[in-house]
């Protein structure tokens, strides 16, 4: 069974993957990892004595600053595919505006 201290370093390794597949626009590899990530942090959390440990606090704070660039990542392209979608829908309004006149 992995300690407290494999576990902080493979949820802080999966971060800064996450991040770069984020980076890269990898969603699908991206959510994977984060599932990965997600049963580490449990684990760690459920550790009654994790807080106490010697380099706890400061990990987390690596593995939450990780988690905030990629978050910002993230709703950029959040932002991008909405308005590429607004876009399609323009053009598609466009397109039955030019049937409709078209057939009268």
């Amino acid at each position: 069974m992995p300690t407290l201290e494999q576990n902080l370093k493979l949820a802080f390794e999966l971060s800064q993957e996450i991040l770069r597949l984020a980076g890269e626009e990898q969603w699908s590899e991206l959510e994977q990892l984060d599932h990965k990530r997600m049963q580490t942090l449990k684990v760690i959390f459920a550790d009654p004595e994790a807080s106490s440990s010697e380099g706890f606090e400061e990990r987390v704070q690596q593995i939450v600053a990780l988690n905030d660039r990629t978050l910002a990542i993230c709703e950029a392209a959040r932002v991008d595919v909405m308005k590429d979608g607004k876009k399609l829908k323009l053009g598609r309004d466009a397109i039955q505006a030019y049937r409709k006149q078209a057939q009268d």
